[in-house]
């Protein structure tokens, strides 16, 4: 299985802190590809033989979130969908990991049995969280990702909610991952369901500061 991710210059600590855990859980970096938006995070991340330059953005510091079609956010992950339908053409067995997530558990004997495209839980905001994301070669599959990146301006993890949830051919075709394995940040920090993750993803702080900091004492900060 190849693990996908994406960064800017905002985000390369936070990117090399989730690629140390992966590391440090008997995961092999070089089965990760990392898309640098802009130059400045190529050259820091190019160490890994998966970095690659995608783009060249004016969004080089870490953005908040926001909903807003303009904001640097959007100009962000707007950026998400093309990447996965570009990486996807070569490597049907795939993981989208956004950079705010830990592994504390190698994944791969789930994430390879799995016989349907599945979704972690943004529970309780979206249904779907579009932070890890795990995608087959099942024609069903191919024609989401199809349909996601031709929503270029829309937010990625709305447009993915819409697909799956108001289509009734993607009803049956995909899973959602098991809250205690896979907790969002709200699963995790505030419902305290930390005994069998195999990922934290720190997803309901906002800014790269506050994000940094609970990782610290979580003790889930292992960039040295």
């Amino acid at each position: 299985m190849i693990f996908l991710t994406m960064t800017n210059s905002g985000c390369v600590n936070i990117c090399k802190n989730m690629l140390h855990s992966a590391k440090n859980i008997g995961l092999n970096l070089d089965n990760f590809i990392i898309a640098c938006l802009d130059v400045n995070a190529y050259d820091c991340m190019k160490e890994y033989k998966g970095a690659f330059l995608y783009d060249k953005t004016q969004s080089q510091e870490y953005q908040n979130h926001s909903f807003e079609e303009t904001s640097g956010f959007r100009q962000i992950v707007k950026n998400k969908w093309p990447i996965i339908k570009e990486i996807y053409k070569k490597h049907k067995n795939l993981c989208w990991i956004d950079c705010d997530i830990v592994f504390k558990q190698n994944p791969l004997l789930i994430l390879e049995s799995l016989d349907r495209m599945a979704f972690q839980s943004d529970h309780p905001g979206m249904s779907i969280c579009s932070g890890f994301m795990v995608f087959n070669p099942q024609e069903i599959c191919n024609n989401l990702i199809e349909e996601c990146s031709k929503h270029e301006n829309e937010d990625d993890q709305i447009i993915l909610n819409k697909k799956l949830i108001r289509k009734k051919k993607y009803w049956t075709k995909f899973k959602i991952l098991e809250e205690k394995l896979y907790p969002n940040g709200h699963t995790y920090y505030e419902k305290n369901k930390k005994e069998n993750a195999i990922i934290v993803h720190n997803n309901c702080m906002i800014g790269i500061e506050q994000k940094i900091k609970k990782f610290k004492e979580e003790n889930l900060w292992v960039l040295n």
